[in-house]
């Protein structure tokens, strides 16, 4: 989210500005190091609002940019709660916001600036809703945005500059959830290039520079990844490794979305790779890229629901390359894959299930994914344990029916596997049989 830039210093003896200047960026400093902390931080912008109402205090060009600033604030705050009436809160306060700077008498191209923001943080918290309307409502903002910040002086400006790259990468962002993941539109790729193009040679090693332009890189990857055209597959992939190069470059490291970032872009590198034609460079380069990402998201991935998130591709992108592996290697080195993809996959399930008793939503896709692989891995090298595999997983009175469907599928398949060996084992194809009918059950 976009901040104003700092208010003129009030901090003269006795100016009564200087309290409420003090109050708008306490109460933003707790904001910025805590999102979950909203509630506190919207008391403080209130708080600010309130001195400034104070009968002592006259109105002026100061007192409404102080007012816009923490009307602005305390909506970045409610956007922060992540719940549908922090949104509407947040963006009915933006509105409060623009109206304050767009009454102050002597605009400052700082003044115009800030009711850019605005207009970028309104299509921000918008676009958080993902229909057809408010994505177009968005879609209005970032360009209204983006017309006021091309009448300043942004190329001889860092901070216009960074804005308006920033708000081309919010319009690429959501032209990309507009269109079909298959066939990415030419606006989405082309609003992507103009944000590059507008950050230009400002340098790359300074965190704020370096960051945008890693996510810009990371977004084009994204957009490009599901596209059913070979060219844009490999556009993503160089796109990922530059995000990669990118934030490697950064000399401050402090700020942990990026190695976020950095997670993100290793899962997403080895999702393409994963579904590349399987070659021996394919299999290794997305176990190398999965490898990476789990180091990064494995630690946080039960406190921050995007570590969890990136944890469950890698995991996805590792077992698959390990299916691409297991047939061509020597039994004692087929069973050390196995155990590892089981613990992999397993573990990703109940990290799943850990976050949706949360209420976490979004997950379930990467769940019927991982269930899949795993009852793949226990048809074709342990199928004695697929039977529990899956009782483990399937909610016997409310079944995904996804996952019902994949188990039902490849618990016949296993069956007939048996029923096929030379070895027949009766006792688990008799396991077998009783979950099928369990399946075949729940699906009436």
């Amino acid at each position: 989210m976009e901040t104003p830039e700092n208010s003129p210093s009030q901090d003269t003896p006795n100016n009564p500005l200087a309290a409420v200047q003090q109050a708008i960026a306490q109460a933003d400093a707790i904001a910025q190091k805590d999102r979950n902390a909203y509630a506190e931080a919207v008391k403080g912008f209130d708080h600010a609002l309130e001195l400034l109402a104070a009968p002592e205090i006259e109105s002026s060009d100061a007192t409404r940019h102080l007012s816009g600033w923490a009307e602005m604030g305390k909506a970045n705050a409610y956007s922060n709660s992540d719940t549908q009436e922090g949104i509407e809160k947040a963006i009915a306060g933006y509105q409060v916001a623009l109206k304050h700077f767009e009454s102050i008498d002597e605009q400052a191209d700082s003044h115009k600036a800030d009711i850019a923001a605005v207009w970028g943080n309104i299509g921000h918290t918008q676009s958080r809703v993902p229909t057809k309307e408010t994505l177009e409502q968005a879609t209005n903002c970032f360009r209204q945005s983006a017309a006021i910040l091309q009448e300043l002086p942004w190329k001889e400006t860092p901070r216009y500059r960074h804005q308006l790259a920033a708000t081309y990468l919010n319009l690429g962002n959501v032209y990309a959830r507009q269109s079909n993941p298959q066939k990415p539109e030419q606006r989405t790729v082309d609003a992507y290039q103009k944000a590059l193009e507008t950050v230009g040679d400002l340098p790359l090693e300074e965190a704020p520079i370096g960051a945008l332009v890693a996510s810009i890189r990371a977004s084009l990857g994204r957009a490009l990844m599901w596209s059913a055209d070979a060219e844009n597959l490999k556009l993503a992939i160089a796109s990922f490794d530059e995000t990669i190069k990118v934030l490697a470059g950064i000399k401050d490291k402090s700020d942990p979305r990026l190695v976020i970032e950095m997670g993100s872009a290793h899962a997403n590198r080895a999702n393409l790779f994963s579904r590349a034609q399987p070659t021996n460079e394919t299999v290794q380069e997305t176990i190398k890229s999965s490898e990476f990402a789990l180091k990064i998201a494995e630690p946080n991935e039960k406190t921050h629901l995007v570590a969890a998130e990136i944890s469950l591709s890698a995991r996805r992108s590792y077992c698959h390359a390990f299916g691409m592996l297991i047939g061509n290697q020597k039994p004692e080195a087929q069973a050390e894959i196995h155990d590892k993809a089981s613990d992999l996959l397993e573990d990703g399930l109940k990290l799943v299930k850990y976050w949706e008793e949360k209420g976490a939503q979004g997950l379930r896709q990467a769940a019927q994914h991982l269930f899949h692989l795993g009852c793949a891995f226990y048809c074709t090298q342990q199928p004695h344990f697929l039977p529990e595999f899956i009782q483990e997983n399937i909610d016997a009175d409310k079944p995904d029916p996804v996952m019902r469907q994949s188990a039902e599928k490849t618990v016949a398949e296993a069956i007939e596997r048996i029923q096929n060996s030379d070895a027949k084992d009766s006792e688990v194809a008799g396991a077998l049989q009783s979950t099928l009918n369990i399946l075949k059950a729940q699906a009436s």
